[in-house]
């Protein structure tokens, strides 16, 4: 293999972020992880389509290669699986066939009705995904019956701290990372809106000290204007 070939450099990269990630998981709350490919993944640093039914607006920000790269592995930091299929198993839900081999950010709902746990790259991967199926007009594939309207939103941030309580200890000099996330579409029966809230505190390393939010989405459920007015109480997960 070319050693100056972007391959090469991609496998490499990869591979220290395997070995950083493997020599920190002691560190990582119980059952964490990082996935190393997500964590030296691209993504969008901002994108907006806010025309027609079915929009989007994700930003991330953050300054400097440091924060970049522990933003990224905010995002790629995962709950462990054995609790999301346990919850999955608990309460009858039904997390789908694309639940195999697979990072786990979600353990309730199919497609468009996919409720998050954690927000997750996955998770930002997911939305904007159907998102851009729906602006095509793609409902088949993306498994969902035609809609009226969607909409998803998507903000991250990372800034340093000097102290931060982490489990009681007050750390030095960590990196915290903000993520909201919001999801709502109107299937012409009920409109179905979600918001999810997430923190993941981290070392300058990498290492994840503590993950804040997972598993408290809020859901909401009303009536479409196209079937006529009514509204569910708020669903906590």
């Amino acid at each position: 293999m070319d050693l100056d070939s972007p391959r090469f450099a991609c496998c490499n990269g990869l591979l220290l972020v395997s070995l950083l990630v493997a020599a920190q998981a002691a560190a990582t709350p119980a059952g964490y992880f990082v996935d190393p490919k997500q964590a030296i993944a691209e993504r969008p640093i901002d994108r907006v389509e806010a025309d027609g039914d079915f929009t989007l607006a994700i930003h991330r920000r953050y300054e400097g290669p440091t924060e970049a790269r522990l933003l990224n592995a905010a995002e790629a930091t995962y709950p462990p699986r054995d609790r999301l299929v346990s919850i999955a198993i608990e309460r009858s839900f039904d997390i789908g066939s694309d639940s195999t081999r697979v990072p786990l950010w979600w353990c309730d709902g199919r497609g468009a009705a996919r409720v998050p746990y954690a927000i997750t790259a996955g998770a930002l991967e997911h939305y904007t995904r159907l998102t851009d199926r729906f602006r095509s007009h793609n409902f088949r594939e993306a498994g969902a019956s035609n809609l009226f309207w969607s909409d998803f939103s998507y903000k991250a941030s990372i800034e340093p701290r000097a102290q931060y309580v982490v489990d009681g200890e007050a750390k030095a000099n960590v990196y915290v990372a903000e993520m909201v996330l919001s999801w709502s579409y109107d299937d012409g029966t009920f409109v179905q809106m979600l918001i999810a809230h997430r923190f993941v505190v981290l070392a300058r390393d990498g290492t994840v000290l503590t993950v804040e939010g997972d598993g408290q989405t809020d859901e909401e459920v009303s009536m479409s204007s196209h079937r006529g007015i009514g509204r569910v109480k708020t669903l906590m997960r």
